[in-house]
């Protein structure tokens, strides 16, 4: 069974989709940025500000290098597609979903967490999430194996076209029963 990441900005649905794929088919998932928390027992924006961004990179390396194993699930933190090292990484061990959205989407998704971000938290507005999105995009789509558009979709939506993915990626069959 093959590895599978979920790569897209912040505030696409990284966590909660790779969460929900994991639970159904009951196989690992790993949040690099909830473990770096737990690695650290520190905020995200404590470690940006105690310790730098070059070294909060350094924990997303790290992590990709020593935790991951074959057959897990993993949300990726927003910019760990922007190392060239970590692209490689990637591809080599396993196959992206790519959970595309607009800014305007992502303006919605964040507008009660943004201040947990340490790159959006002084500056938050859709102009600079369209800026970052720019910015990543080309990042994003080169990781891609498949996207999934999340604009004016369903949680549930971008579920199942999350986990048909997966399954087809590990070539598990399913069928439907109709009584």
């Amino acid at each position: 069974m093959g590895t599978v990441y979920i790569t897209g900005y912040s505030g696409v649905g990284k966590s909660m989709i790779g969460r929900l794929i994991a639970s159904r088919k009951e196989v690992a998932f790993l949040d690099t940025n909830k473990r770096i928390v737990e690695k650290e027992n520190k905020t995200i924006n404590d470690i940006y500000l105690d310790d730098g961004e070059e070294y909060f990179h350094k924990l997303e390396k790290d992590i990709l290098k020593n935790e991951i194993k074959p057959g897990m699930i993993i949300s990726l933190g927003a910019n760990i597609p922007k190392d060239e090292e970590n692209r490689i990484l990637i591809k080599k061990s396993g196959k992206v979903i790519y959970l595309r959205a607009k800014a305007d989407t992502i303006y919605k998704n964040l507008t009660d967490s943004y201040e947990k971000r340490p790159y959006l938290k002084n500056n938050f507005s859709i102009f600079t999430l369209e800026q970052k999105l720019e910015e990543m995009r080309p990042y994003y789509e080169e990781l891609a194996n498949y996207i999934v558009d999340i604009d004016d979709k369903t949680v549930s939506s971008i579920f199942k076209e999350s986990l048909a993915i997966y399954n087809y990626e590990n070539k598990i069959k399913y069928h439907i029963y109709i009584k």
